[in-house]
């Protein structure tokens, strides 16, 4: 959710803490801040809004420091406001917060009664006074820190300023994502490599209930003990991508453009590593799928693939509720984890109860150090490169790309296909970034189907088979950035309930490929559409041969129809974009959401 930055170095370092924040404003744009060390001690500035606004702020208010730490909120605790905004000072600290502090109205009772005064409704102002506190009572900044992190229930990724140690920054974390880089100029910190100066040339990752003490060019680790630790810091090779929007309105427009690329990118990628993956797959008589989001309907979407190529049973859980119902697991069972982050907070609690319970965990992530994959026994990263769009694209069709990849090798592996079929799949998989591209050309015709609907109250998505999870992902992402009421059902699910709500022009998008389930798919269909909907039928030229008059459609070009809802994502993001073009929504960043979803 929220990410934080933070940098001390030999220099001013207010614009290495702004270039950071924009780099990781996705994670949170309800309002932002920093704090730094200066000539005139330990200054703050936050305002509401996004991250515009400060930068507005501090073009006519110059400030400057040599070490400081920032923050880009998206709120928990407390409405958006400056009050409420990160960093959380006082006369002696100042704090930024990436998680939630459960305990925090606990802390909050006791501290007001030690003479603390409290100007914010957020359960981060505690850690600061909490840390004071331990100041008053004479213990060093480091311990200080460490003694109040001992109080502190729930979760946390935190940078801490001290007004009197001038010369160094604090960084703790638990439950939450945490990054030290280190350049030619200073060492920094952020809630991900994305927030680090372009400069870093080594990285380490925070491990659980770890702190650092980090001056201008050393610093120190501890354990959750407090003790001192010895751990290098690896080579980073940056390679960031141009976070320009080049010639698009928008990052998820350029995004959506980019999975030609990124689907080849991730077939190539993932079939040189399934060459080399340490799994034997005649072992593993089940397996299970948890994930949260789009990439929850990804792993929908690759049960079917696995019973119906590979002939594994799948048990799939939202990751949110997996470990709450206490799922009974197979023995030395196989279970998969998918997460664009890889720092998704209840993906990792379900990975760490799955593990708990002796299961070989798998992850899928595009984020090779993030802490699922390092969390994993066999982590497999996608070749999305970073998205910048709240709405996930490229990640999410990348996502399908391993998948099906690896359902693949899992029913070669397994002799349940054979070599020849085997084959086609890999060849029709190999034709997908032609075909999305295709897809792609006939823009102009779903910038008009997509933004017929504006004025729409409601619309629906449906499908049947493999492109019923696709029918939910196309309505998410509608709702997503045009805030339109929108449901994906499987089409079969209709008349028990749902169609109740249909009324005269309400548009239906109707998923339907030349399958199998094509008859009934456009069954259902005819029954809305008696009711008065407005029919848009998504299929290929086949599929549509035989419409009811009157049924609009949009044509995309054929392929495998077990391969399908890659394409067809495609197609489904673009009526969302458009539809949220003509609303005159901020698709990049949607109200109420944020890209990273670290906390539970």
């Amino acid at each position: 959710m929220c990410g934080i930055v933070g940098s001390i170095n030999h220099h001013n370092i207010v614009p290495d803490l702004l270039e950071g924040l924009n780099q990781i404003e996705y994670r949170g744009y309800d309002s932002a801040g920093i704090a730094v060390i200066g000539e005139h001690g330990l200054t703050t500035i936050k305002r509401p809004g996004k991250l515009k606004q400060l930068e507005t702020y501090l073009s006519t208010t110059p400030l400057s420091g040599h070490a400081g730490i920032g923050h880009t909120r998206w709120a928990t605790h407390g409405i958006p406001n400056e009050a409420n905004a990160h960093p959380h000072s006082n006369d002696q600290v100042s704090v930024v917060h990436n998680g939630i502090i459960e305990n925090y109205l606990q802390l909050r009772q006791w501290l007001t009664a030690e003479g603390f005064t409290f100007n914010s409704e957020t359960d981060t102002e505690v850690i600061p006074h909490l840390i004071t506190l331990f100041l008053a009572r004479g213990l060093p900044p480091t311990q200080a820190l460490h003694e109040a992190l001992n109080h502190l229930d729930g979760a946390f990724a935190l940078g801490v300023l001290f007004k009197n140690d001038k010369d160094h920054l604090y960084a703790a974390r638990r439950g939450s994502p945490l990054v030290l880089g280190k350049g030619l100029q200073g060492l920094s910190l952020g809630s991900d490599t994305m927030a680090l100066s372009s400069s870093v040339k080594e990285i380490l990752y925070l491990e659980e209930g770890e702190q650092a003490c980090l001056g201008r060019d050393v610093f120190t680790l501890f354990d959750p003990k407090g003790k001192p630790i010895s751990r290098e810091m690896q080579p980073f090779d940056q390679e960031r991508e141009d976070n320009g929007k080049d010639d698009h309105q928008f990052f998820m427009h350029k995004e959506i453009h980019q999975q030609v690329a990124t689907t080849r990118d991730t077939f190539h990628h993932t079939q040189h590593c399934l060459l080399d993956i340490p799994l034997d797959f005649e072992q593993f008589q089940r397996l299970t799928i948890v994930a949260c989001g789009t990439s929850y309907y990804a792993a929908m979407v690759a049960k079917y693939w696995f019973e119906q190529i590979a002939k594994v049973p799948v048990d799939i859980d939202v990751a949110s509720e997996f470990r709450y119902r206490e799922p009974l697991l197979s023995k030395n069972g196989l279970a998969l984890f998918i997460s664009q982050s890889g720092e998704t907070a209840d993906t990792l609690a379900a990975l760490r109860y799955a593990k708990a319970n002796d299961q070989t965990i798998l992850s899928i992530v595009n984020v090779a150090g993030s802490t699922i994959a390092r969390e994993s026994n066999i982590s497999l990263q996608t070749q999305a490169g970073p998205e910048i769009g709240v709405a996930s694209t490229k990640a999410f069709t990348a996502q399908l790309a391993i998948l099906a990849k690896l359902a693949i090798h899992t029913a070669h592996y397994r002799k349940v296909i054979d070599v020849k079929e085997v084959k086609h799949l890999l060849n029709e998989m190999n034709a997908l970034p032609g075909l999305i591209d295709i897809t792609l050309g006939i823009e102009d015709q779903i910038k008009v189907l997509g933004a017929s609907i504006k004025d729409a109250k409601h619309a629906f998505f449906i499908g049947r088979g493999i492109n019923y999870p696709l029918a939910m992902e196309g309505a998410l992402k509608l709702k997503e950035i045009s805030y339109m009421h929108a449901e994906g059902f499987g089409a079969g699910e209709l008349k028990h309930g749902p169609i109740a709500l249909i009324e005269p022009g309400t548009p239906v998008f109707v998923i339907a490929p030349d399958d199998s389930l094509l008859e009934k798919t456009l069954s259902n269909a005819e029954e809305v559409a008696a009711r008065g909907a407005r029919c848009i039928i998504i299929g290929n030229q086949a599929s549509i041969r035989n419409l009811p008059e009157g049924m609009e459609h949009l044509i995309l070009p054929p392929c495998d129809n077990r391969l399908s809802p890659i394409l067809y994502a495609v197609a489904l993001q673009l009526i969302a974009y458009h539809a949220a073009l003509a609303l005159g929504t901020d698709v990049d960043q949607p109200r109420n959401l944020a890209k990273s979803v670290t906390v539970e």
